[in-house]
């Protein structure tokens, strides 16, 4: 069950497509943004999952291709190469016209450390021929933990 009142990690407005100037309200990142973002567990008894939920404006797809890609990525030390870190993909979905410009990832986070560094990347559609990509904005991340067992701030935490 997601909680009642999210809470607010992020909120601005970041073009994605192929057609820089389309939002002139928005600064353009291109094909893909990506937001870093730790994950603190405030009680240690509570599950061990949240939902972090992305919301956009104008998405438009077209019928017979997948979607914009939307994962959740913990940024975690490799055990097999000390003081090195690698990428897990932890949550991944489409984000599509029929998503109504929202996309919720579940993200589990048992048995990993924490706090956990994970981070959010919106990625264009790019199996659409190059010209027709759909070129939206990125305006919000949320964090969807029950009674706010995980609490997220913007940026990887030392």
């Amino acid at each position: 069950m997601l909680s009642i009142q999210p809470e607010l990690v992020w909120q601005g407005r970041v073009h994605l497509g192929d057609e820089p100037g389309v939002y002139g309200d928005a600064a353009y990142s291109g094909l893909t943004v990506e937001l870093p973002l730790t994950l603190q567990k405030t009680d240690p008894a509570g599950p061990n999952t949240t939902t972090l939920q992305v919301l956009t404006e104008n998405v438009t797809t077209f019928a017979g291709y997948p979607g914009h890609v939307v994962s959740v990525i913990l940024h975690e030390a490799d055990p097999a190469h000390p003081g090195h870190f690698r990428e897990v993909v932890l949550a991944t979905t489409r984000l599509t016209t029929s998503d109504n410009n929202k996309a919720d990832l579940a993200v589990d986070l048992a048995g990993r450390a924490l706090p956990a560094r994970v981070s959010v990347r919106v990625h264009v559609d790019t199996e659409v021929p190059p010209g027709l990509y759909n070129d939206f904005v990125v305006i919000r991340l949320v964090n969807r933990s029950p009674n706010f067992v995980f609490v997220a701030s913007l940026g990887f935490d030392a």
